[in-house]
Parts: structure tokens; C-alpha cells; sequence
């Protein structure tokens, strides 16, 4: 790899500020609920978030979000997760699962005040933790909880038509038990328009990571993993695809006049598996080499919807007008959102199939032009964590660089930040790169 250090223009990220505005108008908007007149409905944030969208207005309390938040800042976390520890849980669980109970055993919430208790919970069973999550907040908070199974299996099989109307039947069922329990009655209509945005802003979303195929990459995943937040919190509100309709725009003109994320890019590389959310610097640290995350599974695939061509080329859907889709009652919006759900790319990989994960992660290194691969081995989420090593071995025998450190998404405990540094510098300077002020 050379050494000749090129300088890109670069200026921020304008739309980074609308974010910052949602993302905080959210959190706060936990804590008024009530008083806005909005049902408060708690659950994963890769949940079904849209499908109470009928009942009116309402906020989603999004258990991993809240606790990667935590994860950020240990002098909050750390009380939390030894809470959750003396209350017999063991640190082998999932860390978002530990902080958000922490902080709910304390009875303290990150934004300030009383930990928030949500008018009821529903949770797909997408992994191990899910469900038994909230029917452990169920018992501790005396909150209904409302469980819908997970069919498993990679897509596309002979059996994805079964799985789609075996997960329709649920949320049908699930409609039918948020009427009793909310008081409310569930508007088709709404759910529709629901169903819609949530569709609108995760194939925005696809568009906006499409554009880091570019050379220079006009978005650095650090921006990326805040830029996201809109679409896991409400991604079915009209805010959320005007958000990601100006911050598409943004993008394609920062291409357009090769704005660069990283100046003195020169070297190429997917991060994949969550980030240790207390060490993000791990970013700034290759960036000091001239080199850019350009993304990963997860974050391309945590909220995005996409289309996979025959040679495995990954496109945005067409908007649904283009596609001719009409939805013109509750059970076609269902088993419309239904199909979109079980589709996602990052269940597939990540807890399906290594197959199907190796798949992945060598589509992203020849679509988005990347030189390597760093991979988090996060003790934090065996889910996502899923098959990393097996995806090592795809990319070596392809003769793509790849490294690996080890650590954990929201317990700073279970990270060695001298280690994990000294370890990536090496890779770095294995690949022929230098730090730029040396050079």
C-alpha cells in the first residue's frame, strides 16, 4: 500500500446537527409521555416498532439503544451492570440487556430521573435474550408483554412463504392484544401509513450507504453509527424519512463535489460487528493512517432494507409507488411488513448461516471497494458476533487482510485498550501504512 498521502476536501456533516436534535427530542420524550398524551411501548430496537403505529401517537422505547447509550459512558454503565450482577445475572448476557436492567434495577435513567415504565412491551424473539428480556421486565415493572416467535432460517428457501404467513398470524394477533390492553382501537389506516415510512427511510438509508462505494467515501462509519439512530428509534414518523430524504441530498452532493469524510483517505476497510461503544476512537486511531471505515453488515443492515441481484450486487429497493404497491387493508399491510422483516440481510448472516455471512462480508469488500476487514469480537452480543471467525477464514483464503480484536460493546471491563491498539497500529503498518504526521 503507498505511502503518498493525497488531501481530499472535506467539511462536516450538516444534517449531523438535525440528528443530534432527534435523537435527544427522543430520550427526552421518554420521560413525558404520559404527559404528551402518547403510549409508551417498549421492546428491541430491532423490534416490530411499526406495528403499533394504528394506535395513534405513540414513542418506542428501544431496549439495545438505550443500553449502547449507557455503553458510551462507563462512569453510568458500570453501577448498572454490577446492579444486574448482584441480582444473579451473569456477565455472559447480553450487555445491552444488562445495562438497560441496571439502570432500571437503580431506578435511574441516563437522561435524568425515574427509570421510564412503558405502557406494555411486544418483542420478536429475534435472538436467545429477546423475549426472556421483556418477560423478565414484565414481572418487575407489572407491564404486559406480548411475545411473537422468530421463525428461523436463512432466506430464501422453500419454506419463506410458511415463515412469512406464520409471523403474520402473530402480528394479526398481536393488533387484537394492544387493543385490549391500550383502550385504544387500532386505525388501519395509520398502521399503513406506519408501514410506509418505515419503508421509505430504511431504503433511504440504503441509498446513503451505496454512496460510500465512492472514492473518497463522503460518510466515515463513526458518522454513520450516529447518523442511524433516527431510523431505530422511529422509523415509521414522517420526521424520519424527511431526515433521511435531506441527508441523502447532502451525500450525493458531497460526491458530487468529492467532499471527503477523510481527507488523507488512502486506505479502505469494513469494521465489522458493533463497535466497542466506550472506545469509539478506535476509528480516529486508523484515521491517524489514512484510513476509513467505510461501514459493515450491521450497519448497512440493522434498520436498511435492500435488494440482492442474482450475482449478489446489493441495490436499494424502488420506492413502493414505482413498484406499483398498493396496501389497501391491515392484513395486506401485515404480511407486506412481514415479507420485509424476515428478509433482513443482518439476521441472515449473522445468526442463520456462516455461509450466507461469508457471502456478505466478501459482496461488501468488492461492492465498496475496501482493502480489508476489521473485525470486533464482541463479547457482548453473540448474535451479531455470530460466525466472525468463520468469515476471517472466507476473507484469508480470498487474500483480503483481515484482523481481529476482542472486547465488548457496553462493559468497558471486558476491553484492553492498550492491547486493542497496539494490535490494529500493527495491521495498519503491516498494510505499508504510516501515521500521517510522520511521513
Amino acid at each position: 500500500m503507498a505511502t503518498t498521502t493525497r488531501r481530499y476536501p472535506t467539511a462536516p456533516v450538516s444534517m449531523w446537527q438535525k440528528c443530534k436534535e432527534l435523537r435527544l427530542e427522543y430520550y427526552h420524550g421518554l420521560t413525558r409521555a404520559k404527559e404528551d398524551g402518547k403510549l409508551m411501548i417498549g421492546g428491541s430496537a430491532g423490534g416490530v416498532s411499526v406495528i403499533p403505529s394504528g394506535l395513534g401517537d405513540f414513542i418506542w422505547f428501544g431496549g439495545e439503544t438505550y443500553g449502547g447509550t449507557m455503553g458510551a459512558d462507563p462512569e453510568f454503565s458500570l453501577p448498572c451492570l454490577e446492579a444486574t450482577e448482584a441480582a444473579g445475572f451473569g456477565r455472559d448476557l447480553c450487555v445491552y440487556f444488562r445495562n438497560y436492567l441496571g439502570s432500571m434495577l437503580l431506578d435511574r435513567y441516563y437522561f435524568g430521573g425515574s427509570f421510564p415504565r412503558p405502557d406494555f412491551f411486544i418483542q420478536s424473539h429475534i435472538c436467545d435474550t429477546h423475549s426472556k428480556w421483556y418477560q423478565l421486565m414484565m414481572d418487575l415493572q407489572g407491564v404486559p408483554f406480548f411475545g411473537i416467535d422468530m421463525p428461523p432460517g436463512p432466506w430464501g428457501d422453500d419454506r419463506g412463504a410458511d415463515r412469512v404467513d406464520y409471523f403474520a398470524a402473530q402480528l394479526m394477533d398481536c393488533i387484537e392484544w394492544m387493543e385490549k390492553v391500550s383502550g385504544r382501537e387500532f386505525d388501519d389506516e395509520k398502521f399503513i401509513t406506519g408501514v410506509f415510512n418505515e419503508y421509505e427511510a430504511a431504503r433511504l438509508w440504503a441509498e446513503i450507504c451505496l454512496l460510500n462505494q465512492n472514492t473518497p467515501a463522503p460518510f466515515g462509519q463513526k458518522s454513520l453509527l450516529s447518523l442511524f439512530v433516527p431510523l431505530i428509534v422511529m422509523r415509521g414518523k414522517e420526521e424520519c424519512v424527511q431526515f433521511y430524504h435531506d441527508l441523502l441530498e447532502e451525500g450525493k452532493d458531497r460526491v458530487s463535489r468529492g467532499i471527503a469524510s477523510l481527507a488523507t483517505e488512502r486506505y479502505r476497510y469494513l469494521h465489522e460487528g458493533i463497535p466497542p461503544w466506550h472506545f469509539l476512537k478506535v476509528f480516529r486511531l486508523m484515521e491517524r493512517y489514512g484510513a476509513i471505515s467505510l461501514g459493515s453488515v450491521y450497519q448497512f443492515c440493522l434498520a436498511g432494507y435492500w435488494n440482492v441481484d442474482a450475482d449478489g450486487t446489493w441495490r436499494a429497493p424502488r420506492p413502493i409507488k414505482e413498484r406499483g404497491i398498493e396496501l389497501r387493508s391491515r392484513e395486506e399491510a401485515v404480511h407486506f411488513y412481514s415479507n420485509l422483516y424476515l428478509s433482513n440481510i443482518n439476521y441472515q448472516g449473522s445468526f442463520f448461516s456462516a455461509e450466507v455471512k461469508n457471502q456478505q462480508t466478501l459482496q461488501l469488500v468488492d461492492q465498496w471497494h475496501a482493502h480489508g476487514v476489521v473485525m470486533h469480537l464482541n463479547r457482548g452480543c453473540k448474535g451479531t458476533g455470530g460466525y466472525l471467525m468463520e468469515s476471517r477464514l472466507a476473507l484469508s483464503e480470498k487474500g483480503i487482510p483481515v484482523v481481529t480484536y476482542e472486547g465488548n460493546s457496553g462493559d468497558s471491563r471486558d476491553f484492553d485498550a492498550a492491547q486493542v491498539v497496539d494490535n490494529l497500529e500493527s495491521f495498519l503498518e503491516s498494510q505499508g501504512l504510516a501515521k500521517i504526521d510522520d511521513e
